[in-house]
């Protein structure tokens, strides 16, 4: 993430803004610049003494004047923008310049410098890849009046910034009405599902009890068949039949050698049962 200083005014730059602070001039802020020279070891007074940025690599756009959040007419904000379009070689931003013209006079004069913290500057690519990168920063400058100041926008740089907005104004906006946020879902399910602490839930308003795992049939998810043995103590069926296991139908039915035999038996005996002869 790039970091930079506080700004710099020049020598110039501090007579224009002590002229416009007592209404004895009118300026007006031209451009802004970027420079891959590192003047981090340049002193605030080294940095005054400059009257032009060493080595400008581009020039940036100026779109947009900014007033200073603490609300001082002595202080102005300039929206700057540096796009690599046309950058043939890459380069850190090691410092940015802004540039101002007095009324009556044809020469510009630097009016601001900012320097990169160590290790911080923007890096800017080349264009060779045709990806494009903007890089945006507003410069603080104390201006003396803003009354007698005036900030000279690039109209190529606000169209460019109007048709990065217009098409993202373009952008379809999805449907949200058939979402819901986490806290209405949250809502939703707590009134669906609760638990109540006790190991039991609430179930659509109904209490339950989950079923405790040790008491529940486990089949082999492959065949779907039970493949453990399960005890079911007095099971019953069909509203409190009992059921028979096969132990108790061995006990019920009563094989004989004969059907005089099978006859006997049932005669004698003390329990029901089937009791049969069945021929070869």
């Amino acid at each position: 993430m790039s970091k930079y200083n506080d700004t710099v005014l020049t020598t110039e730059g501090t007579r224009l803004a002590t002229l416009a602070a007592n209404g004895k001039t009118h300026y007006v802020i031209t451009r802004a610049v970027a420079t891959g020279d590192d003047l981090s070891d340049l002193t605030d007074e080294q940095l005054a003494a400059l009257t032009k940025l060493p080595n400008e690599v581009q020039e940036g756009s100026i779109v947009e004047q900014v007033d200073d959040p603490s609300g001082s007419d002595g202080v102005i904000g300039t929206r700057v923008q540096f796009m690599n379009q046309g950058l043939n070689k890459s380069y850190s931003m090691n410092a940015l310049g802004v540039y101002a013209k007095e009324d009556g006079h044809d020469q510009e004069v630097l009016f601001s410098v900012m320097t990169a913290e160590s290790q911080h500057a923007q890096y800017m690519p080349d264009f060779a890849d045709k990806v494009v990168l903007r890089f945006g920063i507003t410069i603080f400058v104390i201006v003396g009046d803003k009354a007698n100041v005036t900030v000279k926008l690039d109209p190529d740089g606000l169209a460019t910034i109007k048709f990065v907005e217009d098409a993202i104004a373009r952008i379809p906006k999805p449907d949200m009405t058939e979402y819901y946020s986490k806290k209405e879902s949250d809502d939703l399910l707590s009134k669906k599902v609760a638990d109540n602490g006790d190991d039991s839930m609430n179930l659509n308003g109904k209490r339950i009890m989950p079923a405790n795992d040790a008491n529940v049939v486990h089949r082999n998810p492959d065949t779907g068949s039970v493949s453990e043995p399960v005890d079911f103590t007095n099971l019953t069926v069909n509203g409190g039949k009992s059921v028979a296991t096969s132990d108790d139908l061995n006990d019920y039915y009563h094989a004989n050698a004969s059907d005089d035999a099978a006859l006997a038996a049932a005669k004698s005996a003390t329990v029901p049962g089937i009791f049969w002869y069945e021929e070869a």
